[in-house]
């Protein structure tokens, strides 16, 4: 292999400052080799992962070879692909995993110039929202994905039945939701809500004007209400 410009070898003492020459040129030899051992020692590998409303960034992807595990470099956007900067030739044990998603594994041999493609598939469903929705609707919503409600709260901290919760919260909004919009809920895993408070409505009766009526007159009348006439307070008139 040769370098350029040629790589000379120097040692410094401690202490001794390193020039910027001097640094630059370690820095190139370095680079230099590098180049040099991806395109003649190893090879790059590329794998793209394809799935349904999957973040390319969230998925790993690792390359397994005699026990040793390699993981690929996660793409930035607007790159998708995952790459693996330099691999010895032989086989490898690709796999990718990812969220809410089963693993999915495949063999790959290196070096290849394919692009290799691993599809993921979801498992479960990715939490709806229901905020602001009444709660008959949202659990339906939520039904018809497959996702199990374990607890409904409403804002007091009152328990809510899942199961049934009532006429009294047919038109409670749901207010708070868990897991978040979009999050992948797996088999086995629940949602929990909270709703508004259930108003109790209660009767009240219109009181009649009482002015004018003697004590026993007044007292009949509120009896004929359904009220009773609690305790009473009498003013007496001052003399003139």
């Amino acid at each position: 292999m040769i370098f350029n410009p040629p790589f000379i070898k120097k040692l410094v003492n401690a202490g001794e400052p390193v020039t910027a020459q001097a640094w630059n040129d370690l820095v190139n030899g370095l680079g230099q080799v590098h180049s040099y051992l991806e395109t003649t020692e190893a090879t790059a590998l590329r794998v793209q992962v394809t799935a349904t409303g999957i973040d390319p960034a969230a998925v790993r992807v690792t390359a397994v070879r005699e026990g040793i595990s390699f993981e690929a470099v996660r793409p930035v956007a607007p790159l998708t692909q995952h790459v693996f900067a330099g691999l010895r030739p032989g086989a490898y044990a690709l796999r990718a995993e990812a969220p809410g998603f089963d693993p999915a594994s495949q063999n790959v041999s290196v070096p290849t110039a394919d692009v290799q493609s691993v599809t993921l598939t979801r498992k479960g469903a990715l939490m709806p929202m229901v905020f602001g929705q009444e709660l008959q609707a949202a659990l339906a919503a939520l039904q018809n994905l497959g996702i199990a409600v374990a607890r409904i709260m409403d804002v007091t901290g009152v328990d809510v039945p899942t199961a049934n919760p009532g006429a009294q919260y047919n038109s409670a909004k749901v207010l708070m939701q868990f897991p978040l919009v979009g999050a992948p809920v797996a088999p086995g895993e629940n949602a929990q809500l909270v709703v508004s408070a259930s108003l109790q409505v209660e009767s009240s009766i219109e009181i009649p004007s009482l002015t004018g009526l003697t004590l026993a007159e007044a007292q009949k009348a509120l009896e004929g209400l359904g009220l009773v006439l609690g305790k009473v307070v009498t003013k007496q008139r001052q003399a003139q």
